[in-house]
C-alpha cells in the first residue's frame, strides 16, 4: 500500500506498507495507514516552515547588527551579541560605530521594546536616524533628541514602544581617546581603568519614543590608555541562572575588573561572555544580550 504525504495537494513523499504472512489491508487498516501518513506531512510541512521562519530571522537579524567594526585610530572595539530563545524572532537589541567625516567616530549601543518585526523596523530606524544626522550635529544630546523627534512622529501612527540607548562621539587625542556620551533609559556605562579600577559613567536621560521630551545630560571625560569603555544591554546582568538569581551589576562589574591587565577589547569582551555563560550553566537566556567594548591604545604585542 502507498499513500502520497501531501502539501497543499502536491505530493513531496510517500509512505509505502508492505504486508506479509497473509495479512491483507482492511478497511481499517487503510484508514489508519492515511490518518499516519497525513500526520506525518504535516510534521515534515511544519518542520520545514520552522526552518524558513529560522533562516528569515537570521538573516534579517545580520542585517541589523554590524557587520565588522570599524579600524578607529587609537582605539581597539569588540562587541559581543547573543540573541535569546531559538533565533525565531528578531531581537531589540543593537550596536553601532560609524565615522562622522570630521575624524571622530560615532557609536550607539541600545534596546527596542519587544521583538520581531515590529522591534526590527524600530531598530533600523534608530540606527539610519543616527547615521544621518551624527555629521551635522556635533553634540551628542542634539543626536538622541533627533532619534526621539523619529521615533515620536512614527509612534503617532502605530505603537512602537519604548527605546533606550547610549550614544556617544570618540575622538582620538594625544592623551587618549576623547568621549562625549549621552545615556537615554539605559544601562550605565562602565570604565575599567588601567589599574582595574572599574567607575559607571553616571549620565541622566529619559527613555525615548514615550511621547515625553527626554532630559538628557552629556557627559565627558577621556580614556586614557589602558582603560576601557563597557557599553551593554540588560539582557547581560538580568540573565538568570535559575528561577531567582540574576546575573546583576555586581558580578559584572567584578568580571571586568578581573580582566588581566592589558586586555585587550577582545580578551575583555571574552571574559565577560565566558563569565556570563557559566553563571547561567548552558541554560537559555530569556532576553537578548549585547555588549561593546571600546579600548584606549593599541594592542599589547602578542594580543588580540
Amino acid at each position: 500500500m502507498c499513500i502520497p504525504l501531501l502539501d497543499r495537494g502536491r505530493a513531496f513523499g510517500a509512505l509505502t506498507l508492505l504486508s506479509t504472512d497473509g495479512y491483507s489491508f482492511d478497511g481499517h487498516r487503510i484508514a489508519l495507514a492515511e490518518e499516519l501518513a497525513r500526520r506525518a506531512a504535516s510534521a515534515a510541512r511544519n518542520a520545514r516552515q520552522y526552518e524558513q521562519r529560522a533562516a528569515l530571522a537570521r538573516d534579517l537579524q545580520a542585517g541589523l547588527l554590524l557587520p565588522y567594526l570599524p579600524d578607529i585610530p587609537g582605539a581597539q572595539l569588540a562587541a559581543f551579541y547573543h540573541p535569546a530563545g531559538e533565533g525565531l524572532e528578531i531581537g531589540g537589541d543593537f550596536y553601532d560605530v560609524f565615522a562622522r567625516g570630521d575624524g571622530s567616530w560615532a557609536f550607539i549601543l541600545g534596546d527596542v521594546c519587544g521583538r520581531g518585526a515590529r522591534a526590527a523596523t524600530t531598530t533600523a530606524l534608530v540606527r539610519h536616524t543616527a547615521r544621518a544626522v551624527a555629521s551635522l550635529l556635533n553634540d551628542p544630546v542634539d543626536v538622541v533628541k533627533a532619534v526621539d523627534k523619529a521615533l515620536n512622529e512614527r509612534s503617532s501612527q502605530q505603537n512602537n514602544g519604548f527605546v533606550t540607548l547610549v550614544y556617544g562621539h570618540l575622538a582620538p587625542t594625544s592623551e587618549g581617546l576623547a568621549v562625549h556620551l549621552v545615556r537615554a533609559g539605559h544601562t550605565l556605562p562602565l570604565v575599567r581603568h588601567a589599574d582595574h579600577r572599574v567607575d559607571a559613567v553616571d549620565a541622566s536621560g529619559g527613555l525615548l519614543g514615550i511621547g515625553i521630551p527626554p532630559r538628557l545630560a552629556a557627559r565627558r571625560f577621556t580614556l586614557r590608555p589602558g582603560a576601557s569603555l563597557l557599553l551593554y544591554t540588560d539582557g547581560l546582568t538580568e540573565c538568570r541562572a535559575d528561577d531567582t538569581e540574576q546575573y546583576g551589576d555586581v558580578r559584572l562589574v567584578k568580571a571586568l575588573a578581573a580582566a588581566p591587565r592589558g586586555s585587550s577589547a577582545a580578551d575583555i569582551v571574552r571574559t565577560i561572555a565566558e563569565d556570563v555563560r557559566g553563571f547561567v550553566d548552558g541554560g537559555d537566556v530569556e532576553d537578548d544580550q549585547a555588549a561593546l567594548v571600546i579600548t584606549a591604545g593599541p594592542p599589547e604585542p602578542g594580543r588580540d
